[in-house]
């Protein structure tokens, strides 16, 4: 059971929901001999196919989540490592409201101890040459209909042995409702391997198909748990996470309305990942940007297209 420090809201909270986590789940793809390859957390070599499986796919659509392939090579991820680092220590010049908190400052507020920073490729040419990798373009248009376009992105970073370094349950969605459909998604790039120890991300299979009506101005955010306490949850759900562990290099993708959270990092070494929020290119302005940190709207006129020069489209093979 999760319980005391791993649970959400740091060591020695008292959990308001006590889960049992379940083994990774695998995707299984079926060769042509028939026998079956767990595709839960990729291989070690760069994909040779830029494209999901119907079995994938369908697993999305039904599930809200896929574990993808490796996208990012090694001297990939030691460039976005180290781009990061300069982030972080003041080495790169980055919008002080797009930075977040430092470490210590988080600790100081009490705050969650992870490091986000957000909209890097309209700032950082480092992060916008990633928009050109045709494997993440290519596997984004299985999952959303074109052209896919990028919403905004961040990284996260995770210092070692920090378990209060948590992020609640939460759905995507609910902080990005003036632009719709919500069909909107995430691919989240590991740029070491995220593990159940370092603060994977976890998510509740299928609950981007629960109806819950609550919106962002009556979230708890002091209160990891809040939103699993909210109506809308069909009665016999289950609601047991599956922690989704990725290979450096690899990709995940994720609905904007899947719940989703990760707990803190237990090991020695720190955790960074890359992560591109995404959007289909039938997403249209249905309101007003609210948050000075997140992808404005108001160069789109409400009903049309979210689309132009801040909001480039995926390239794909």
């Amino acid at each position: 059971m999760l319980s005391g420090a791993n649970s959400f809201g740091g060591a020695g909270a008292a959990p308001r929901v006590s889960y049992t986590s379940r083994p990774i789940a695998s995707n299984l793809r079926t060769s042509s001999r028939g026998d079956t390859k767990d595709l839960t957390i990729g291989t070690e070599l760069m994909a040779t196919t830029t494209h999901l499986t119907t079995e994938q796919i369908q697993h999305y659509r039904e599930r809200g989540y896929i574990c993808g392939p490796r996208v990012l090579d090694d001297d990939q991820i030691a460039r976005l490592k180290s781009r990061i680092d300069g982030h972080l220590n003041g080495g790169v010049t980055h919008p002080a409201h797009l930075r977040g908190e430092t470490v210590e400052q988080s600790r100081a507020k009490g705050q969650l101890p992870s490091q986000k920073v957000v909209n890097l490729f309209r700032h950082d040419q480092v992060f916008a040459d990633i928009l050109a990798n045709e494997a993440i373009g290519s596997l984004a248009h299985d999952l959303g209909d074109g052209p896919v376009r990028v919403w905004e992105d961040q990284m996260i970073y995770k210092p070692a042995r920090e378990e209060g370094a948590v992020l609640a349950w939460h759905r995507d969605y609910t902080f990005w409702d003036h632009v719709g459909p919500a069909e909107l998604f995430t691919c989240w790039i590991a740029l070491n391997d995220a593990t159940v120890a370092n603060g994977c991300m976890q998510v509740i299979p299928g609950s981007h198909l629960w109806e819950m009506p609550f919106t962002r101005e009556e979230v708890a955010v002091d209160d990891p748990h809040w939103v699993l306490e909210q109506a809308g949850i069909p009665d016999g759900a289950d609601v047991t996470p599956v922690p989704c562990e990725v290979r450096a290099g690899h990709c995940h993708f994720h609905h904007c309305k899947t719940l989703h959270g990760s707990y803190g990092n237990s090991t020695n070494n720190t955790r960074y990942s890359y992560i591109l929020h995404l959007m289909p290119g039938t997403t249209r302005r249905i309101g007003d940007s609210w948050n000075e940190r997140m992808a404005r709207v108001e160069n789109v006129a409400v009903g049309e297209i979210v689309r132009g020069p801040q909001y480039p489209e995926l390239v794909r093979a």
